[in-house]
């Protein structure tokens, strides 16, 4: 049996080992893993020079490549070191013996010395290609695993089989395929392709949606005046090189804060947003490897009980105010929990009581004399700026606000009132995703979904370290970054691009870097592979019904949710072509996540059931 899979990623990977390690000696097993970069895939690509000066979103602790008893039906574990595990006992050695690793990466791994830390986007990528060598090593004699660093830009199926073209021409047959897909690059909007013509047309520089790690910033000067739209992750990367990259150091100043020393090589730079607030700190690890937070109001059954309320749906709103409400408790609890708080022992404690059985919170807070604190209000949360006067000082207010989000993130991901109330949506995906795959929304209401919990879910909750946060304050009071007031819209004027924001402040730039990837939809998709399955009807997307009899579409690729078989334009199951992570984005909820040891991680568990399904066929 011949199994194809595409993309060598940690999907790609978790899919070869659970092959490799459930499939009995009586079958004969060939898996051939194809991706252009190496192994570990695009983003975590080692020899990939930003790479090692960008940072992972996860720390060191609760990274793994191994699958675990924790994942659900999914078959005997071959447990082996998680990330942090492995810098201790295996890197060094591996690295030693392995030349072609720039030697920044072992120097790295003396800095790399507690569970919290965050280590560079291409360590994940040699430890990848250790746990590679691994899975080899459990390769049987009637089993074979092999890598061949090339793209897939074609296949079709032929009887029984299916063809691969890859890059150079060669020709592949494949028994069953995997699509392990990452963010695939996109074609530009009208209006980006716009800004593009005019940067040439004018001798200025424009960056479209790309990975940070891969696009050419070596053309920008100390001269030069960058407009940036955008202030999520990607623009931390952009962050980094800017100041890191170009020969500046970040030092700890006696009263603890970061202050930026330049190298004089660094542009200047006005970044900002529709939203206007960057991306929220990450609270310091608190939490073990495997440690989860436990809902006390998000529970499956009381997720099950608003739906039964709704005739077989659950209303968005009610979904709404049922984790609210959970964010909340939680707020209020590490209030409690905190040095600061004034209620006595005996007070604390019959509030926590009482909150379990509350109808009202923050009421139930006040009534029990909780009054120092800002109550838990979404709103002002995601737009705090709302209420500031038209004459106030926009950078003073940005930089308290800054500030004050850092020192609730030093507090820590399970203790800060709010870095430590933001975590638990980390902890509480898996239920949100039970929700999302079983269909308890109607069409309507997964539309308000999509657009109100997922923006206030990705700027609270899918932050940088902070680390990078407090390098954006540094930055900013050198006067080397700006940001700018929400609704930042770029217009071109008199040869130069020029940014507006809703406090009527105006900015112009030589150059403009769209500081984010591009939008996961398969529609715009310029992975060919993808635009070939799409355009011959082999990828399509979901389409939802609303009550008025209006449609829209998922940006998803649509699959069976059992089996992560394609379904193709006619509603035919697409037998043994299977797809996950990225591309079902939208029909599945939140797959840009690493696997993390102990919590039935999904990449592992979809993983597995595809491997399976797969061997059901030997």
């Amino acid at each position: 049996m011949q199994v194809a899979i595409i993309g060598a990623g940690p999907r790609g990977l978790a899919i070869a080992e659970r092959l490799i390690n459930l499939a009995d000696d009586k079958t004969q097993l060939d898996v051939q893993i194809y991706d252009p970069y190496t192994i570990g895939g695009r983003v975590w690509d080692p020899f990939i020079v930003n790479n090692k000066l960008f940072l992972m979103n996860t720390v060191i602790d609760q990274v793994t490549l191994f699958n675990d008893d924790s994942i659900e039906n999914g078959g005997t574990p071959f447990p082996g070191p998680n990330m942090r595990q492995w810098i201790e006992t295996e890197a060094q050695a591996f690295l030693a013996s392995h030349s072609e690793y720039d030697r920044r990466y072992s120097d790295e791994l003396r800095y790399l010395t507690q569970p919290g830390d965050f280590s560079s986007r291409g360590m994940l990528g040699v430890y990848a290609a250790w746990y590679f060598n691994w899975l080899k090593s459990r390769v049987r004699s009637n089993h074979t695993l092999t890598f061949t660093q090339q793209a897939v830009n074609n296949l079709k199926k032929i009887g029984t089989k299916f063809e691969l073209n890859l890059t150079d021409g060669t020709q592949m047959l494949a028994d069953h395929v995997v699509m392990a897909l990452g963010h695939s690059d996109v074609e530009l909007t009208e209006e980006e392709r716009q800004f593009d013509n005019f940067a040439t047309q004018h001798g200025l520089q424009y960056v479209g949606p790309t990975h940070p790690a891969e696009a050419d910033l070596s053309k920008f000067s100390d001269k030069d005046t960058i407009i940036m739209r955008g202030l999520g992750l990607s623009f931390f990367d952009y962050l980094a090189y800017f100041s890191i990259g170009r020969g500046g150091q970040f030092v700890r100043a006696d009263d603890g804060k970061l202050v930026y020393q330049a190298s004089g090589n660094e542009p200047h730079v006005i970044a900002g947003s529709r939203g206007g607030l960057p991306l929220r700190a990450r609270g310091v690890n608190q939490k073990s490897t495997s440690e989860l937070y436990q809902p006390t109001f998000l529970t499956l059954p009381a997720l099950d009980a608003l739906r039964a309320k709704g005739g077989g749906y659950m209303a968005y709103d009610d979904f709404e105010k049922l984790m609210i409400k959970e964010l909340t408790y939680k707020y209020i609890y590490n209030i409690l929990s905190s040095d600061q708080q004034t209620l006595t022992y005996n007070q604390t404690e019959a509030l926590k009581q009482a909150l379990l059985t509350s109808a009202d919170l923050i009421e139930t807070a006040r009534s029990f004399g909780l009054t120092d604190y800002p109550i838990f209000d979404v709103e002002d949360i995601c737009h705090p700026s709302r209420q500031l006067d038209a004459d106030a000082d926009y950078k003073t207010w940005f930089l308290d606000y800054l500030k004050a989000t850092i020192d609730d993130a030093r507090l820590g991901n399970k203790l800060a009132p709010l870095a430590g109330t933001f975590d638990i949506l980390r902890d509480l995906r898996n239920w949100v995703r039970h929700v999302v795959e079983h269909d308890y929304f109607s069409a309507d209401d997964y539309e308000k979904f999509l657009s109100r919990f997922k923006p206030f879910d990705s700027l609270v909750s899918v932050g940088p370290s902070l680390e990078r946060t407090e390098e954006l304050y540094a930055l900013m009071k050198a006067g080397i970054f700006e940001v700018t007031a929400p609704g930042i819209k770029v217009t071109t004027e008199n040869g130069a691009f020029v940014a507006r924001d809703r406090r009527h402040q105006e900015f112009k730039g030589n150059a403009l870097i769209e500081a984010r990837l591009g939008t996961t939809s398969i529609a715009v998709a310029r992975n060919p592979l993808i635009v070939h399955l799409r355009d011959n009807g082999i990828l399509v997307q979901p389409v939802r019904t609303r009550r008025n009899g209006s449609t829209y579409k998922l940006d998803a690729a649509n699959v069976d949710h059992q089996t992560f078989e394609v379904i193709n334009r006619d509603g035919e199951l697409v037998n043994n072509l299977y797809i996950y992570g990225i591309p079902l984005e939208g029909l599945k909820w939140f797959s840009t996540v690493i696997p993390r040891p102990g919590v039935n991680t999904i990449i592992l568990r979809e993983g597995a059931w595809i491997a399976e399904r797969i061997l059901a066929h030997a």
